[in-house]
């Protein structure tokens, strides 16, 4: 736990040592910012759609927090001294992705003076505002996983950033991913039906499978009920499975690279 803690502290501090930092903060709180004051333009401020309106940006935002988790120490070398030393993988890699999550959590909590100013302006503060940010929270923590094994693939902080980028991307894009190739997939076995063997039912049922089956792996769909303020246990489970996964891949990574320093 001791040697988890260090790697958190120097994880943070890199990052407010560093432009990179302040800059996505800067870009965070800018966006979130612009957004509220357009609304109390209008009267009509939305910290519910403040949060989902953020959201929509994290393919620009989880990338450049995570690009140099462990790109960076690649290609500078310094790696080698982590992987030698006596903390363990799971310590290496939640060091780190704690770090990361960390500096998520506290942007995110910026926007609570949005929601205080709300109050201050006489606006009130629904349920659905505190559902937004669970969901949020929980989208962030498991692209944020995404990104750290990513960063664990490669040397080249861009890369890393474009791979984590393009993951994010067709991870949200995922249901129209689904629809064509359920329906390419029906339409294919009804053209090489020639003796229509197949019923027209079955071919809509199996393709609606399979436009479900890939559907599932879309994490913001998740989230409808979560924002809406009804919360379930199934969506928790879901994200902390996912950030599981990831986690995991980035120690097998970290540790084929640890037993080639040996």
């Amino acid at each position: 736990m001791k040697r988890m803690n260090a790697i958190l502290k120097k994880e943070l501090l890199s990052y407010f040592k560093s432009p990179i930092g302040w800059v996505v903060f800067a870009i965070f709180m800018a966006v979130s910012g612009v957004y509220l004051a357009a609304g109390l333009s209008y009267s009509s401020a939305d910290m519910a759609g403040e949060i989902a309106f953020v959201q929509s940006m994290l393919f620009i935002i989880i990338p450049l927090l995570t690009m140099k988790t462990f790109s960076e120490e690649k290609r500078n070398g310094t790696d080698v001294l982590l992987l030698t030393s006596p903390a363990s993988l799971t310590e290496i890699v939640l060091g780190k992705y704690l770090a990361i999550l960390s500096i998520f959590l506290l942007m995110t909590f910026g926007t609570v003076v949005h929601v205080l100013m709300i109050v201050l302006f006489g606006g009130l503060i629904e349920i659905s505002v505190l559902g937004a940010y669970i969901g949020f929270i929980l989208l962030g923590a498991a692209y944020l996983a995404i990104g750290v094994f990513a960063s664990a693939l490669t040397e080249s902080q861009i890369i890393a950033a474009v791979v984590t980028f393009i993951s994010i991307l067709a991870l949200n894009i995922v249901d129209s991913i689904g629809s064509i190739i359920g329906n390419g997939v029906a339409s294919f076995l009804n053209k090489i039906d020639f003796l229509n063997l197949i019923p027209d039912t079955w071919l809509t049922s199996f393709g609606t499978s399979i436009v479900v089956g890939i559907q599932w792996i879309n994490p913001s769909s998740r989230l409808a009920n979560i924002s809406a303020g009804i919360f379930e246990i199934a969506p928790l489970i879901f994200f902390v499975s996912l950030i599981a996964v990831f986690l995991y891949l980035t120690m097998r990574i970290i540790e084929k690279r640890r037993w080639s320093q040996r």
